[in-house]
């Protein structure tokens, strides 16, 4: 089960605050004929005999966690009531983890016209610096962009996003997304 709620206030929705609950449960199990398979008597001569075996599949839990995540959009100029021109997002959460650290995100974002995004963001987790304490690949620091392209009468868009997240070992995990919005 997920479970979670999102409050937003302000004049102009500018704070916004979350929290969610993921992946809570019993503890679950495979079972089914996908863990059955037929193979031959080992003591057979001509491999007539045939015996079906089954293998056991052990319990395991979800890995639950815990987030919760709070921002503020401020405005720096407003061309009306309705379209904002420049905006610059301060956030930052907490993840409790039931299997890893728990996480201290930062990040902050500047909008153009809600089209254009750049974000730059920090993940700290206890033994983040220590190569021999880490016990993930992920060393912190992230950055990321999205442009938003309007068309139709509808205000339909076109999204791309490209992120960047560090790493040690390897360089680094990029990602690219592209979205339509009808």
């Amino acid at each position: 089960m997920d479970a979670g709620i999102q409050y937003v206030a302000g004049k102009n929705d500018q704070l916004k605050f979350g929290i969610a609950l993921k992946n809570v449960g019993p503890r679950m199990k495979f079972s089914g004929d996908g863990l059955s398979f037929k193979t031959p008597v080992p003591a057979s001569t001509n491999g007539s005999n045939v015996m079906t075996v089954e293998q056991r599949s052990a319990q395991f839990e979800l890995p639950s966690l815990l987030s919760i995540g709070a921002g503020y959009d401020f405005y720096l100029s407003k061309d009306s009531a309705s379209m904002k021109t420049h905006r610059i997002t301060a956030m930052g959460s907490f993840v409790s983890n039931s299997f890893s650290k728990d996480e201290y995100k930062l990040g902050l974002e500047y909008g153009w016209k809600n089209m254009v995004m750049v974000r730059a963001g920090y993940t700290y987790e206890k033994g983040i610096f220590n190569k021999d304490e880490r016990t993930t690949v992920f060393t912190g620091p992230s950055a990321g962009f999205t442009v938003e392209i309007p068309f139709g009468k509808n205000k339909s868009t076109f999204g791309f996003d490209y992120s960047y997240r560090a790493t040690n070992p390897f360089n680094g995990t990029h990602s690219l997304g592209a979205r339509i919005n009808l």
